[in-house]
């Protein structure tokens, strides 16, 4: 009984000591920008929610950090608003695969980011009825992960 309370204790202050900083950055590809996008991040091993990003409607992108562990696997799932057909409502859009996080943190790493792109990230997305094509997301204007400030002494 204690090893199996012990074995507990040891790998919850191990998964703890583990935590590294993660950066899941959505971009909505250009005929999305009159919807809001959600996107929840789920630790596909616990299915544990890690986070929810949320682009809303005029907004090209959107970042949400989180504390990730190295060799987690991920998941993610996607919805849209407004809906185009009643038939939509409620459906979740899952990701097209797991995003696997490397099995130990460099040396020069300070945080992981995970960037996605809705919906060419994502099965079965529809096309949205008032989007002309050519559409795209853009990673470029969004600006880049900053190393946190140290709080001055």
């Amino acid at each position: 009984m204690i090893k199996s309370l012990l074995s507990v204790f040891l790998t919850m202050v191990s998964s703890q000591l583990l935590a590294f900083p993660c950066y899941f950055t959505l971009a909505k590809d250009s005929c999305w920008t009159n919807y809001d996008v959600k996107v929840t991040v789920i630790d596909a091993t616990t299915n544990q929610t890690l986070t929810t990003v949320e682009a809303p409607k005029g907004t090209s992108w959107a970042r949400q950090t989180f504390e990730c562990q190295p060799a987690q696997k991920l998941m993610y799932q996607a919805s849209f608003q407004p809906i185009f057909w009643q038939s939509d409502k409620g459906k979740v859009y899952m990701a097209l695969r797991y995003w696997f996080l490397p099995g130990s943190i460099g040396a020069d790493q300070i945080a992981w980011e995970i960037p996605v792109c809705y919906p060419a990230d994502f099965a079965a997305v529809p096309f949205p009825p008032d989007a002309a094509g050519n559409c795209h997301c853009d990673f470029k204007g969004i600006p880049p992960i900053q190393k946190p400030q140290q709080p001055k002494p």
